[in-house]
């Protein structure tokens, strides 16, 4: 099976085994806001679950649910790696080369036309990621990446280009290992506000710890008692925690790498904007070298 050169899908017949059976954890009986998924073309025997194709070079297979459908690669190659997916019509390459450029694209896969990140993509990537890690971390490489970069890409805004060239480790990640259990500063700008600004900034612990029951799982110290809320940008919200801040990806898992462009993005969707908004794209696409190179800090 050769990786796809320009906008070409690789993905040959897959022979499928391991089946795993696993369901969206918030309802997959309940249908997800927007397009209806498009579902890839499967056989009728192929068993819901994680499937993984035998292959000694590189980590190949598919994923489906009750909603969704996706195909994926992930390869070491001599000068980085390259990794796809396919899913909802949609295919999403990645490939880093000798050079440190990794260059990222999403297009159709009927026509190769550019296309753009949904809430039904991101919930099916949020879909397979899941599935990964249940597998545990003893995994191979390929399929950590793999993991690291669904974790990541669930929360790809709608706006961002989806065709782009990055020289990672240009900015540098910083990683804040060496804090972790400590209440860190984040921030993030907009239109109205600046980074820095008291409306953009505030103390996050860095921490595993899980989810609150709001939308972004986030607990913020307000009226003299900590809450699971949505602030918007409030000059009086000075420290939060939960669903894992600071780590680099959606929420928790398996990857415990804590930076600052990766705290930034979660100040980003988490006080004031949501996972798809324009405003964070910078704060996402500062996290490239972070989640690819920073190491775990647990």
């Amino acid at each position: 099976m050769s990786w796809s050169s320009g906008r070409e899908s690789s993905f040959g017949a897959l022979f499928l085994v391991v089946p795993l059976a696993l369901s969206l954890g918030c309802g997959a009986d309940e249908p997800i806001d927007g397009d209806e998924p498009v579902a890839l073309e499967l056989d009728a025997d192929v068993p819901l679950g994680l499937a993984l194709e035998p292959d000694d070079d590189a980590v190949a297979g598919t994923f489906s649910d009750e909603l969704h459908r996706l195909r994926f690669r992930s390869e070491t190659t001599p000068e980085g790696f390259e990794l796809e997916l396919e899913l909802n019509g949609m295919i999403i390459s990645a490939r880093l080369d000798e050079d440190g450029v990794l260059e990222y694209d999403g297009f159709a896969s009927s026509n190769g036309e550019p296309t753009q990140m949904t809430d039904d993509d991101r919930a099916a990537i949020v879909a397979l990621n899941r599935s990964i890690e249940a597998l545990g971390t003893d995994v191979s490489e390929d399929l950590a990446r793999l993991r690291r970069f669904t974790s990541v890409w669930s929360e790809f805004p709608d706006t961002l280009d989806m065709h782009h060239q990055v020289q990672v480790g240009f900015r540098g990640w910083n990683s804040l290992c060496g804090q972790y259990g400590q209440f860190v500063q984040g921030t993030h700008d907009d239109w109205s506000y600046s980074r820095g600004h008291d409306r953009t900034t505030y103390y996050a612990l860095l921490s595993m710890d899980p989810s609150g029951p709001c939308s972004d799982g986030t607990y913020f110290w307000n009226n003299n008692t900590w809450q699971c809320f949505e602030p918007d940008h409030s000059k009086n919200i000075e420290y939060a925690y939960g669903s894992c801040f600071g780590r680099c990806g959606a929420g928790c898992g398996s990857d415990t790498q804590f930076t600052k462009d990766c705290l930034d993005h979660d100040s980003c969707v988490r006080f004031g904007h949501s996972t798809a908004s324009f405003w964070c794209n910078d704060e996402f696409s500062s996290t490239t070298d972070d989640w690819l190179f920073a190491p775990s800090c647990l």
